[in-house]
């Protein structure tokens, strides 16, 4: 009798932890469309952001992120939360003595459903830089870095690894008076 409840309940774990759900972030890319006459091109992958001489981004930004629902059941109603943060630096300042400010853009986004076994990607649009660089404009600071941080929010039972990525995207602006920064 005691071996049969031994073997039960070893395979109650297995089989319920084979069945949870665990959903990950697996993976961020970057991707730009720039205006092309009244259109715009379509979005390419980027791992820079260039700024022109008006230190404003005329293009569309977004980044992408890869969810993957690696257990054997259907996970549904996710709640994915993203933060945005620039890397500010004094003018004329080295890049190395720059710190990461506190999220400027804070968003959630849901995905209805995840199948067993599979990947989804989703697009973080709203970013609003621009706004950004026009409070940073005439501060005698900048910004060289953009950082995404993506996170499932957890539920229970769930275990914490793999539920955060993040990615940086290197910004670099045109001065009017060099032509670079």
């Amino acid at each position: 009798m005691f071996k049969k409840t031994i073997y039960f309940a070893a395979f109650f774990l297995l089989f319920f932890s084979l069945a949870r759900a665990q959903v990950r972030v697996t993976s961020i890319s970057w991707e730009s469309s720039a205006p092309k006459a009244k259109n715009w091109t379509p979005f390419a992958p980027v791992t820079e952001l260039k700024l022109g001489a008006t230190r404003k981004t005329r293009d569309k930004l977004r980044a992408v992120f890869t969810v993957r629902n690696s257990s054997r059941a259907a996970m549904e109603g996710l709640v994915l939360r993203y933060a945005l943060r620039l890397r500010l630096v004094k003018d004329g300042d080295a890049p190395e003595n720059g710190v990461w400010g506190v999220p400027f853009r804070v968003e959630e986004l849901r995905l209805a459903k995840v199948p067993a076994g599979e990947s989804r990607q989703v697009r973080a649009i709203r970013f609003e830089l621009n706004e950004q660089i026009k409070k940073l404009s005439g501060t005698g600071f900048w910004f060289d870095a953009l950082k995404l941080e993506v996170m499932v929010e957890p539920r229970r039972g769930e275990e914490l690894s793999g539920i955060t990525q993040e990615s940086v995207l290197a910004v670099t602006a045109a001065t009017p008076a060099t032509g670079n920064r």
